[in-house]
């Protein structure tokens, strides 16, 4: 690991810990003053390791200016995020946390800072890619567990982002992340009955 990604990976830390925070109006001040919900979106942004490689290829419009941001500065400290990882909802929050942490090094470590135009590319082109956000979702056996759960780290995903066979997996892997985060737990027949409902949900036309 370098030292650069050991000392970005401290300031992530440190935005999310409690009683972290050096004097004066830090990254990791402005992290632990947070609400929970925002703390754990970010937590998520900075910390998860995506399930599958990132390759500027694989991108959504690999060619769009904001694409090329993305990748130029986005992977300096850390893996590269798919555009759909959060809603955009979440995205002029992550990124401006993003900001925080880049401006707050001054060029250590060679680490490079975007100009306010490629900022605004990089976050035109996350929202414009963003997660495919639920705007209705179908009654059924589960919903209310699901909105209640899913909704306390993350705006919620339309069922239809994944197939039935694959809705089993993404929800474990989702039950991991809670765990790693120190998010209450979810429980055996909870899960159950999420995995159903995004099952049936899914398989809607």
């Amino acid at each position: 690991m370098t030292r650069r990604v050991l000392l970005v990976s401290f300031l992530a830390l440190g935005a999310c810990s409690p009683g972290t925070g050096r004097q004066g109006g830090t990254p990791a001040d402005t992290g632990s003053a947070l609400p929970m919900a925002q703390q754990r979106i970010l937590r998520a942004a900075l910390l998860t390791v995506p399930s599958a490689p990132v390759r500027p290829e694989s991108l959504p419009d690999p060619t769009n200016a904001g694409a090329r941001v993305l990748v130029q500065y986005c992977t300096q400290c850390h893996a590269m995020p798919s555009p759909s990882a959060h809603g955009a909802q979440d995205w002029p929050f992550i990124t401006r946390q993003m900001w925080v942490y880049i401006d707050e090094m001054k060029g250590e470590l060679g680490v490079q800072a975007p100009s306010t135009a490629e900022r605004v590319q990089l976050l035109t082109y996350l929202q414009a890619h963003a997660l495919e956000v639920a705007t209705s979702l179908p009654p059924g056996a589960g919903k209310e567990t699901f909105q209640a759960t899913c909704s306390r780290c993350h705006v919620l995903p339309d069922p239809r982002r994944h197939s039935p066979p694959d809705w089993p997996n993404v929800v474990m892997r989702m039950e991991r992340n809670m765990e790693r985060f120190h998010v209450s737990g979810v429980s055996h027949v909870m899960a159950e009955q999420i995995v159903g409902y995004l099952q049936m949900a899914s398989a809607r036309k």
